[in-house]
């Protein structure tokens, strides 16, 4: 008997659009021993499952809203994969190792990929990952609306197709004082860090909730947010001991969930 356990994540981080990702404590589970929802053969843990060499029934739970930018599909998958090479006998690096060329595959890129199945925080490069050894100084929320978003591609496809020189520079420096300021554990650089241009401000088009969820946020003296994937949960950062402040301020209409980053990834337990 075995169960697997994948963690969610929070892709972009603000100015990294596709190419940083970051795992959150929050999981899906996937078993052979009956335990949760038996999965349909359509079920996209099942699909993962079957294309790692599985056979057979397997069933799944889950703590992480589905549509809701919090990376539920990489980490459905991750964890439907790696049950199956668990089942086979293969090492946790090997499971871990061949999970992710599953997941990347069906995802159709890593930067929600790597943190499901490797855990931390990662920068994409095509279909590589390197894991950034440093972590969010401060303390984080996610800020969880209840209706659901659209698909990320059909999100994708509202976006603007051409950006400008100076939006590239933006985003570009940006992404170079993000990494600076969690080396640094320089929670004050957070804010200007995890600003952007290329992605956000066509998606919050599309979210008006999520823009005034974010504005609040900084509002009421949040370190840092940013759209998660492609929203319509927005991530928060606040300095230490100031989460209740935080959230006052914050609109109605969503769930404020506190977590904290997951370093293992996925496992079997």
């Amino acid at each position: 008997m075995t169960t697997v356990r994948a963690p969610a994540s929070t892709a972009n981080l603000g100015p990294g659009f596709d190419v940083l990702g970051l795992a959150l404590d929050r999981y899906v589970t996937a078993n052979d021993e009956g335990v949760g929802e038996r999965c349909w053969p359509d079920h996209i843990a099942r699909i993962a499952f079957e294309q790692a060499g599985g056979s057979g029934d397997i069933w799944f739970a889950f703590d992480v809203p589905p549509s809701r930018g919090m990376g539920f599909s990489a980490a459905a998958r991750a964890a439907g994969a790696a049950l199956a090479y668990a089942q086979q006998g293969q090492s946790a690096t090997e499971v871990q190792a061949n999970a992710y060329t599953i997941v990347e595959r069906l995802e159709g890129h890593g930067d929600n990929a790597a943190p499901a199945v490797f855990g931390g925080l990662h920068v994409i490069v095509d279909a590589e990952n390197h894991r950034i050894q440093a972590d969010f100084p401060g303390e984080m929320m996610l800020w969880v609306p209840t209706e659901s978003m659209t698909s990320t591609d059909e999100n994708r496809a509202k976006m603007a197709t051409n950006i400008s020189r100076s939006d590239a520079i933006h985003n570009l420096g940006r992404i170079g004082l993000l990494v600076a300021a969690l080396y640094e554990e320089n929670i004050g650089l957070l804010r200007k860090a995890t600003e952007d241009r290329l992605h956000q401000p066509d998606r919050f088009l599309q979210q008006p909730s999520s823009k005034a969820a974010y504005d609040a946020a900084l509002d009421a003296g949040a370190a840092a947010a940013w759209l998660s994937g492609s929203g319509p949960t927005v991530a928060i950062v606040a300095q230490p001991g100031t989460c209740e402040t935080v959230k006052a301020g914050l609109p109605g209409g969503a769930e404020v969930l506190h977590v904290a980053t997951d370093s293992v990834g996925t496992v079997v337990i």
